[in-house]
């Protein structure tokens, strides 16, 4: 398999990626500097030689729980150690994690344990309720283990509950764990389908480990820093491109339970923090924040976010003193683009990092000259760094795939220098804080409000950056409907970053001829004349 692997080209004196497998990452790490600060988390601090033994003991306690290789692991739960350790403890033991959104509640919370086969589920006492709740658990869900040490409240049918404590006994230190190659999966990551329902997209060990080696490196990542992050887990800004990123290059990984503009940089400073990641929108949340004399008093030398746009850089970085580095990824194929540290164009979403193929294409096929717009297209270098395919959806994959290009349906253009610029999406996706969003599923919900016979979701554009969600809605006739109750109902049929916030009533959604929602009209007209949740005092129910 070491044939497979490109050797290190970044940061001096990063090595290769051990042997292309996560658990054998975190292993050389261990070797190499046990007792290097690893992880750390408020006040609790991990050694590298202490992550990697009680990465063992977890992949030991999934085997004897009835994790085989291949089954898959729910990861069901907010940022602490112990979701790092499952992660990377089922990757050791050859078993596929499925990070679940702790968002995420009925159809959606079932569609992610459904869809994806999963056979354990780790989580803690107050999201196992919302598990609780579903009608019936998942055929395949065998186990949860709780981190809790006290016996839950609920039982599920057929499903035994073992507490994090019984987990770490039930493996048997003579077990011999199952040899994981460069290719075989290492996640399965939910991504928001524009035309239906989440898709699982299949991580091959490889791909993580060299989206990982290429953050560090464009990053200019040394083994002395301490990097930060208070996005969620079960997303792959934080698991894959700031967590995997700091232990690939044997630096210190700090943990924020979530993200708080009024605390932010206090925890930047208790944590001694040299970098850190953030969406789009926290950068301007915390430029909202009154301006301090000790807004330079940190260590933090970069930045990676994405999007910054210039009225945001410019600031951002004038007041605090940080340089920002800006990219360009998807789920199904890692970052794939940087802004270089040393040769930045500001506005430009960078140039491919050393595994990738990027190009612009017309409608033809054909590749665009610089300056002219058309679709953002990528092959990869190597095999085995982007995703396998769409979990149990075939035609799914193939669908992305065209003339031997994986099209990733956003519109950019380049320039004489070969410097890549995002123009906007085609497809009918919204991003809001950082989540994605599919229209599909929001609509599902307003649909089944009675009255609404059509509905359309629409990104407009927020004060913090990306997407707020306007839902446009056609009534049944002679219909009235309270907006407070349709708020209300779809703030307990979905998760929070998904209620919309705006929304307005046509006589008709405007159509195509073949009978398709013009949505282009609906993001122009914006959310004028539409009803403001936020004016009239409502916020989504957070649930962790």
């Amino acid at each position: 398999m070491t044939g497979t692997i490109a050797r290190g080209t970044g940061a001096p004196g990063f090595d290769d990626l051990a042997d292309g497998t996560v658990g054998g990452l975190i292993a050389a790490r261990a070797a190499a500097h046990p007792d290097k600060a690893a992880l750390v988390f408020e006040d609790t601090e991990m050694s590298y030689g202490e992550v990697d033994a009680a990465v063992t003991d977890v992949a030991r306690g999934l085997a004897a729980v009835g994790g085989a290789p291949g089954s898959s692991v729910g990861i069901f739960l907010p940022n602490r150690p112990e979701y790092v350790l499952s992660w990377l403890g089922a990757a050791r033991a050859g078993l596929v994690e499925v990070p679940i959104n702790t968002a995420y509640k009925g159809p959606f919370l079932d569609h992610a344990l459904r869809s994806t086969d999963v056979r354990i589920l780790v989580t803690e006492a107050t999201l196992f309720e919302l598990v609780a709740d579903l009608p019936e658990p998942p055929e395949t869900l065998k186990t949860v283990v709780l981190l809790d040490d006290s016996a839950p409240r609920r039982t599920l049918a057929g499903v035994e509950v073992r507490t994090w404590s019984e987990l770490l006994a039930a493996g048997d230190p003579a077990t011999e764990l199952p040899r994981v190659t460069p290719d075989d999966p290492v996640a399965i990551m939910l991504t928001s389908g524009t035309t239906g329902r989440s898709k699982g997209v299949v991580y091959p060990h490889l791909m993580s480990l060299v989206a990982a080696r290429e953050c560090a490196a464009q990053m200019g990542t040394t083994p002395d820093e301490r990097l930060y992050t208070c996005l969620p887990l079960f997303h792959g800004a934080a698991q894959v491109n700031l967590s995997l990123h700091g232990l690939y290059a044997g630096a210190t990984v700090a943990l924020g339970r979530r993200f708080s503009a009024s605390r932010f940089w206090d925890e930047i400073r208790a944590h001694r923090v040299t970098q850190f990641n953030a969406l789009g929108s926290i950068l301007p949340m915390l430029l909202a924040q009154p301006a301090s004399e000790r807004d330079r008093e940190h260590d933090v030398t970069k930045v990676f976010a994405a999007p910054a746009p210039p009225q945001v850089l410019h600031p951002f970085e004038e007041r605090f003193g940080v340089h920002i580095v800006e990219g360009y990824g998807l789920t199904e194929i890692k970052n794939v683009l940087y802004n270089p540290l040393n040769a930045r164009k500001v506005g430009s979403i960078g140039l491919p990092t050393e595994s990738s193929i990027l190009e612009i294409h017309d409608e033809s096929g054909h590749r665009a000259a610089p300056g002219q717009a058309g679709e953002i297209v990528y092959r990869p270098r190597l095999p085995h760094i982007m995703f396998s395919g769409y979990h149990r959806d075939p035609a799914a994959t193939l669908a992305t795939m065209q003339d031997l290009w994986w099209h990733t349906g956003d519109l950019g253009y380049t320039d004489e220098d070969g410097y890549f610029y995002f123009i906007d999406r085609k497809k009918d996706a919204l991003r809001r804080r950082g989540e994605n969003i599919s229209s599909h599923e929001v609509e599902s919900v307003l649909l089944a409000y009675p009255g609404v016979v059509a509905a359309a979701a629409v990104g407009t554009p927020s004060e913090l950056g990306e997407d707020e969600v306007l839902a446009v809605l056609q009534l049944k006739p002679g219909q009235h409907l309270d907006f407070t109750e349709l708020f209300a109902h779809c703030d307990v049929s979905m998760p929070h970053f998904m209620v919309p916030r705006y929304y307005r009533i046509v006589d008709e959604l405007p159509v195509t001829p073949t009978g398709k929602v013009r949505k282009n009209d609906l993001r122009g007209q914006g959310p004028a004349d539409a009803w403001d949740a936020h004016a009239a005092g409502l916020k989504p129910t957070r649930h962790a």
